[in-house]
């Protein structure tokens, strides 16, 4: 029997707000009618738009879909970025009881295809004319596909190309002369009914898609109240695809049943600035984000005064005290308490509010580990990091740090109402209402994710405390062995060696090698900025990446990494890339999570010629 160590089970007791989506979305479009459910820019002003907006345009959509003969259990796919009619379509087709399945917008015609085909998808849902140009490369070879409706309206011909304007006044029309239709199609829904397929991005071979009831969404939904208790007061900054289960399930489905308000972000590279312009209360964030905000508050530090940088990294250094503290449950001295209260006043204050942070309450991370440096940095100035883990599998979350219950470096307890255990090897198998159908069309590998007794197998090896906190160690297909036989958990490393302004990603390799090498890029901006103030001069930024100048700076950053290792772990070769991993070379995930296989394989001879040099 495992001890408490390895097993933590939560009674409290989780209620579902409703059986189904449909009926807490018509409850959250009559409760907050008049209510801002979005805010949006145009012509550089934000603009609102309320929940009965938001219904009326999910309510015609649905109209719309069933004009054009879109029935019950059909499927449909969503390729866009996050924006209002992302929600509005999405709600259509669940009101209308279409099977919901999105796209990452990042996605090439080809891993399209492979969805749309696999899913059946009779309509899709596009952006504009650059997701319209790769539905029409591979409509040819997608017969059940009927209908391909554009937001911006690009190449409409009213037929297979329909813009999103057209079919919503289609929609009214439609509903207008059936006013019944869409009530009975939105109350047929059941509690145990598909809700949703979302295909998993996956770092090896084919996108696995994951069903997803409407028990699962509520219960989840229940589940994460009694942990973050978010209302209608809240506001949310939206820029993690909503293609993925955690930013669908805190914006889309969480703001269904609590009522707050979501800003969409202008796009990727105005992040910073939506944050300050949101000042969101309860934010969602992937540890890329806050690794470029803690470089961006250093290179400040660093173009400070001398005597100003060094008051203000004392000042850091007491927070960080301060939190050690706090995690040992030891009482804070008043002189202590005192000095950062002043420091918060005087210098946190204006950090929190120049990166929007202001009025946070709870700042959500997940997809990734955070290193603990980071963690304790955030911590120092007032901004609480509050690390989720979980998978798509079990609608989002596994385990969550609390306000009030949390500890650094872990990624919390099971969230209320779930089981967690570990299995022989380490595994995290996890088990609640929240835990999927199983995957789409693929028995053998539903087979193997969750077992006779309902228990979901994560593929995640981790560790548990006594206090039931979970601290993920890697992936179990991750872990390396060396030819000595030595298991290296990668992760830990990479997150070591990422925790540096010069680094954007690190990529540890060494299974069945004598040692440890690492594939590491660089933060383009950072290295340009060093160059110049070095006068380093160069050609084109390739040549940059192989200056001894940036090397030495890299080099000098490993061995402080590895003072920190244990001997087998240590990072005896490196090699700095010529440019960073991306969504569309296929290295990283559109979470940015590093996609191991494809990477190897594509710097293979890089990697080999580290373990040529027999002198390492």
């Amino acid at each position: 029997k495992p001890t408490r160590a390895q097993e933590q089970i939560v009674t409290e007791t989780v209620t579902p707000a409703a059986e189904t989506i449909t009926e807490l979305f018509a409850r959250a479009v009559d409760q907050w009618a008049d209510k801002v459910a979005f805010r949006v820019t145009r012509d550089g002003e934000w603009h609102p738009i309320t929940f009965g907006e938001y219904g009326a345009a999910a309510r015609s959509c649905a109209g719309g879909l069933i004009a054009r003969g879109v029935a019950v259990g059909d499927f449909g796919s969503i390729v866009s970025s996050n924006r209002p009619e992302w929600h509005e379509c999405d709600l259509g087709m669940i009101n209308a009881g279409v099977v919901s399945c999105p796209v990452y917008p990042t996605n090439s015609p080809p891993q399209i295809h492979y969805i749309l085909e696999h899913s059946g998808s009779k309509v899709v849902f596009v952006e504009n004319e650059t997701q319209r140009a790769k539905i029409e490369q591979i409509r040819g070879d997608l017969p059940k596909l009927k209908l391909c409706i554009v937001f911006d309206g690009a190449g409409a011909d009213g037929d297979f190309y329909l813009a999103w304007d057209d079919v919503l006044e289609e929609g009214r029309r439609y509903l207008s002369g059936q006013p019944g239709e869409y009530d009975q199609r939105s109350r047929a829904a059941k509690s145990d009914d598909l809700l949703a397929v979302i295909y998993t991005s996956g770092t090896t071979g084919d996108p696995k898609g994951t069903m997803l009831s409407h028990h699962n969404a509520l219960w989840t939904l229940a589940s994460l109240d009694q942990v973050l208790a978010a209302d209608h007061s809240d506001r949310k900054l939206s820029f993690l695809p909503l293609s993925h289960v955690a930013e669908r399930t805190s914006s889309e489905y969480l703001q269904l049943q609590q009522g707050f308000e979501i800003w969409f972000a202008q796009g990727i590279d105005t992040i910073g600035e939506d944050l300050k312009a949101c000042r969101p209360t309860v934010q969602f964030v992937v540890p890329r984000i806050l690794e470029k905000q803690y470089d961006g508050i250093t290179k400040l530090l660093e173009s400070l005064p001398d005597e100003q940088r060094t008051s203000a990294l004392q000042a850091i250094e007491l927070g960080k005290q301060r939190t050690r503290l706090e995690q040992q449950g030891q009482a804070l001295p008043e002189e202590l308490e005192g000095a950062w209260q002043r420091a918060d006043q005087q210098l946190f204050g204006l950090a929190r509010a120049a990166l929007g942070y202001d009025a946070l309450r709870a700042l959500v991370s997940g997809a990734a580990p955070v290193s603990l440096d980071l963690l304790e940095f955030f911590r120092a100035i007032g901004v609480p990091v509050l690390e989720v883990y979980g998978q798509t599998e079990d609608h989002g979350p596994t385990t969550i740090n609390r306000t009030d219950r949390y500890k650094l470096g872990t990624v919390g307890q099971v969230i209320p109402g779930g089981e967690v255990r570990l299995a022989e090897d380490g595994e995290i198998l996890y088990r609640g209402p929240n835990v999927c159908m199983g995957y789409y069309r693929n028995d053998d590998a539903t087979r193997e994710l969750i077992d006779g007794d309902g228990w979901l197998h994560s593929g995640d090896i981790g560790v548990m405390d006594d206090d039931g906190f979970v601290t993920i160690t890697d992936r179990k297909k991750d872990i390396i062995i060396t030819a000595a036989g030595k298991n290296i958990a990668p992760q830990v490393i990479e997150q070591k060696l990422k925790f540096s302004p010069w680094v954007s990603q690190a990529v540890v390799v060494g299974d069945r090698r004598k040692f440890v090498s690492a594939l590491i890029t660089l933060d383009e901006v950072a290295v340009r900025q060093f160059a110049q103030q070095k006068s380093i001069t160069y050609d084109s930024y390739e040549e940059l990446t192989r200056h001894p100048d940036i090397v030495g700076l890299i080099a000098a950053h490993v061995a402080e990494v590895n003072n920190e290792l244990a001997g087998v772990e240590q990072v005896k070769q490196f090699r700095v890339l010529p440019e960073d991993f991306t969504v569309d070379s296929g290295t990283i995930t559109p979470t940015l999570k590093i996609k191991r296989k494809p990477i190897n394989a594509l710097y293979g001879d890089v990697i080999e010629e580290m373990y040529a040099d027999s002198s390492a």
